[in-house]
């Protein structure tokens, strides 16, 4: 049976099954299956991988889905808690944290492990709907790691609209899903460990319907597909006029005036005047490269990292810029190109000229290293957990064992598999460490067409 037979079932079979199955989950090993590192996990070991997801996708956000106001005066919706390893820490940052889960049983673990937190609420949901929430309560949304689980894009979408209507005006709604386009994944069928996908496309015409501002989509065509939503305020003002850039940089380093053609540093990032902040978004705002228009992933207010670099190439105060981010489009070539921001209800922004560099290859990343006997992390220098199985990004159909080779330390190793994996939706490397190695602190690299990645620091237990 194919994935889009599958949407035709009613979504309240798919929510028996989500409830079934992660009961079960639950009982067997919650913690595994929550954060799939190691079987046995000890409550601190546990606990500090949750704080490690908050310092990676809360605290560096915490400015923009606060809008700057005192995170201990908020309330925070966090759906799809589990056992509560994320819960714990955000009820030391917001005033009020009501979590939601559709199993039960990893309800009641949660409220075993959490009843001393009075600022905590915990909720069993049906997987489809927040029933027992109210409209307009929560100042943000947030779900981390909980979609890429569901089987139906309808029910992801039924939670996401459901996300938006318990926050309020003015409030943020933040969420994974897993973005991946692969056709070879689409159509292999879903269920309740290998989740549905929800596209960037399918995130921004749910975004229009709802009626919501788009602030971002990072991510788009992987697994980790991060967007961000605003409700907008009941009085909206009407469109000014006259867009103006004010300044440009690398997204990812506001010191940095070139923008490479491709790879990781191909994004533009603008910072633009007479635009209005509860109206501009990345679904009614277009910027022209050259020739090419194109959609922006992000515009709002600056991200965090360029505040200071716009104070101070800047004379104007900057709280009124809109900060857009977009791709440089393919084959757009090298020196000075015209850039424009188009805005449908008022008009389009002066030429402005920014530099394009010739791109560098692209270097792969590796993103999780396990052993290829049972899925955890630990490395063996012999033995079945001596195949190191890699999932990776940056690779593509023309990846294969000859143009692709693993370096452990200083041993080069060809692999014995590389290839798309329709069951994670992502590119997946096994290599096999030589006879020999020695066990103790190592580095993994990834080389594709002699390009390679970062290093990745790993144990190898003797």
């Amino acid at each position: 049976m194919s994935s889009q037979t599958s949407e035709q079932k009613p979504a309240s079979n798919f929510a028996e099954v989500m409830k079934r199955d992660w009961n079960e989950r639950a009982r067997e090993n919650s913690k595994w299956y929550i954060n799939t590192v190691r079987m046995d996990q000890s409550e601190d070991e546990f606990d500090a991988t949750g704080q490690n997801e908050i310092n990676t996708l809360i605290l560096p956000e915490l400015k923009l889905m606060t809008g700057g106001r005192d995170p201990r005066a908020l309330r925070f919706l966090e759906i799809g808690c589990g056992i509560g390893r994320m819960t714990k820490h955000l009820a030391g940052i917001f005033g009020e944290v009501h979590s939601t889960d559709v199993s039960g049983e990893m309800i009641r673990q949660a409220r075993e492990r959490l009843g001393h937190l009075p600022n905590v609420y915990l909720h069993e949901t049906s997987g489809v709907d927040f029933v027992a929430l109210p409209d307009d309560y929560f100042d943000i949304a947030f779900s981390a790691y909980v979609f890429q689980h569901v089987p139906s894009k309808n029910v992801i979408a039924s939670n996401i609209r459901e996300a938006y209507r318990v926050v309020k005006p003015g409030g943020i709604v933040r969420v994974h899903t897993n973005g991946v386009e692969a056709q070879s994944y689409a159509e292999t069928e879903k269920n309740t460990w290998a989740g549905a996908t929800f596209t960037e496309s399918e995130i921004r015409q749910l975004v229009r319907e709802l009626g919501a501002q788009l602030i971002s989509v990072y991510g788009a065509n992987s697994m980790f597909c991060w967007t961000m939503m605003r409700k907008p305020k009941a009085a909206r003002p009407s469109w000014p006029g006259n867009p103006r850039i004010e300044f440009h940089a690398r997204a990812g380093d506001p010191s940095i005036r070139t923008i490479p053609t491709g790879g990781d540093d191909a994004w533009l990032a603008l910072a633009v005047s007479g635009l209005d902040y509860e109206l501009a978004d990345a679904n009614n705002l277009q910027v022209r490269i050259g020739n090419q228009l194109v959609t922006p992933r992000y515009v709002g207010r600056a991200r965090p990292h360029f505040e200071n670099e716009l104070a101070a190439q800047l004379l104007l105060a900057i709280d009124p810029l809109i900060y857009i981010e977009a791709a440089i489009p393919a084959g757009a070539a090298s020196g000075l190109t015209t850039v424009k921001v188009i805005c449908p209800n008022c008009g389009a922004s002066p030429d402005y000229t920014v530099e394009l560099t010739t791109a560098r290859p692209n270097a792969p990343k590796i993103v999780t290293v396990r052993n290829g006997d049972d899925y955890q992390t630990d490395i063996h220098a012999s033995g079945p957990k001596s195949l190191v199985r890699l999932f990776v990004e940056g690779l593509n159909e023309s990846a294969d064992p000859d143009n692709v080779k693993v370096k452990a330390g200083e041993h080069f190793i060809s692999p014995a598999f590389v290839g798309f994996v329709t069951d994670i939706a992502s590119y997946q490397v096994d290599a096999q460490l030589p006879d020999g190695i020695a066990p103790g602190a190592t580095t993994l690299e990834l080389l594709f067409n002699g390009v390679a990645s970062e290093a990745v620091a790993i144990e190898i237990k003797g």
